[in-house]
């Protein structure tokens, strides 16, 4: 009987951390909301907001965030809630902020395919993506639901990588012909893969030293040999050809003799 008020605080709590993210996501479009955490304390509530500017999440002189602050204490009813905000540092790797200016561009009126390709274009631009997938699902263009993707880069699907190294976001956008689903997943370039091969630069750069070293010894040998010798490789074939006792049994003085005799003759 005691799991039964247990499991119903679960389900509250988690439906009102999702009013609460809705909430803000409506409220700081156009500050780049990315997300919220929040955390309960001795002295509270602590809610971390992240976002691509926080100049307007907390406003002039602070205004804009005592607002938000006192409609979380009165309409989700939170106990002393202090807001801290978290600036993102690269925003065009956060899915979140994404999948939000994606969802901004087709509530404007954007073309869906100029949008995708805009947004994907600017994520693998910022040269720390290695993949990137956007999701348009819904009436599109027409009134039969479909679903539009847009794809650039290496996107890891399945196993312990797609599930640490993958960030993902989602969006809706409302329209006249019904609601738009869309889903950005961004894969950061310093995943570790698993089919990945690395290299010891050390031990790769002293294998090559030694063997340019081999390469240049071998030269030098080479080069002494043909100091030693004077003969090129066709010469030595020739001598090696000829016979030994050919070369003695040749004799010029009969020759000599026998041309004397001749001319005597004449």
């Amino acid at each position: 009987m005691d799991q039964i008020p247990l499991v119903k605080s679960f389900i509250e709590q988690g439906i009102k951390l999702m009013q609460i993210n809705e909430y803000l996501r409506s409220e700081l479009v156009r500050a780049g909301f990315a997300g919220v955490d929040v955390q309960k304390t001795p002295l509270g509530v602590r809610i971390t907001l992240r976002t691509s500017r926080p100049g307007l999440v907390i406003g002039k002189g602070g205004k804009r965030i005592q607002e938000i602050t006192d409609v979380l204490q009165e309409r989700f009813d939170l106990e002393m809630p202090q807001i801290e905000v978290e600036e993102v540092k690269d925003p065009d790797l956060n899915a979140q902020i994404m999948a939000e200016r994606l969802a901004y561009s087709l509530d404007r009126g954007r073309h869906y395919r100029r949008a995708g390709y805009y947004i994907l274009r600017k994520i693998m631009e910022s040269g720390g993506a290695l993949g990137a997938e956007l999701r348009i699902s819904g009436k599109v263009t027409s009134q039969r639901s479909r679903t539009q993707v847009f794809r650039a880069g290496t996107m890891t699907k399945s196993g312990q990588t797609a599930q640490d190294g993958v960030d993902k976001g989602v969006a809706q956008c409302i329209q006249k012909s019904g609601v738009l689903g869309i889903v950005v997943k961004i894969q950061h370039i310093d995943t570790k893969m698993g089919d990945e091969v690395y290299l010891k630069k050390d031990l790769l750069l002293k294998a090559q030293a030694e063997a340019e070293a081999q390469i240049a010894k071998t030269k030098a040998e080479y080069a002494l040999e043909q100091e030693e010798t004077g003969l090129s490789e066709e010469d030595k074939q020739i001598i090696d050809e000829v016979d030994e006792e050919a070369i003695s049994e040749i004799s010029l003085v009969p020759e000599v003799e026998g041309e004397n005799e001749e001319k005597g003759e004449e």
